[in-house]
């Protein structure tokens, strides 16, 4: 593979955040809300062709008239709204992408403020040196996000239901998929206030 492969990111932003009670995007980030700051790391990947930003509608008129230019690079779209969990988020990221003519997606979550560029490049690498339909990165804890998905599968992934969708292709392909190893913790996610609040401790 080359580096002509064109890669695009979708960020999962749409959740309602039942547990936390509130609007965990909005949630303060050092100085920007936790959604600003997980789009302005991702746009950091000079591998990153497009991304997409799956945004409730509800949130992007929270952030106001300015949240074009507060979400820096994202493109912004609203998601299926079905109650799917991130299934619906993927069907809608997938088909604002079919137009952009893009080789692989890579898939991050926007309560995940510790995953850095660094570990989103090193997953693109992976791939692309593998040839491999799916990369995921394992920490030292676990498998976890971002994971990288070929064009190949973007029929499948549109068609999956449900939480943790994106894993049961995962799971499918589990022989063929490349593994990239970073030697850190799992970059704990925000679902509660004691997740932010530890999040917050500890920097990411």
């Amino acid at each position: 593979m080359t580096k002509d492969k064109r890669v695009g990111a979708i960020i999962l932003a749409g959740g309602r955040s039942e547990r936390l009670g509130r609007a965990k995007q909005l949630l303060p980030w050092n100085g920007r809300t936790l959604v600003e700051a997980v789009v302005e790391e991702v746009c950091r990947a000079e591998r990153l062709a497009e991304v997409l930003l799956v945004l409730r509608r509800d949130v992007a008129e929270a952030l106001g008239k300015r949240a074009g230019e507060r979400l820096g690079c994202a493109r912004i779209v609203f998601p299926d709204e079905t109650g799917e969990g991130c299934a619906a988020s993927y069907r809608s990221g997938l088909a604002a992408l079919e137009e952009s003519e893009l080789d692989a997606v890579v898939i991050l979550l926007a309560d995940q403020p510790g995953v850095r560029v660094e570990m989103i490049e090193r997953v693109i690498a992976g791939w692309e040196s593998s040839g491999a339909a799916i990369a995921v990165v394992r920490y030292r804890d676990r498998e976890g996000h971002p994971l990288v998905f070929d064009r190949s599968l973007f029929a499948e992934l549109r068609q999956l239901r449900g939480e943790k969708a994106a894993w049961k292709l995962v799971d499918r392909y589990r022989e063929g998929v490349c593994v990239v190893e970073i030697e850190e913790s799992m970059p704990g996610d925000i679902d509660t206030w004691e997740d932010y609040e530890a999040s917050r401790r500890r920097g990411a």
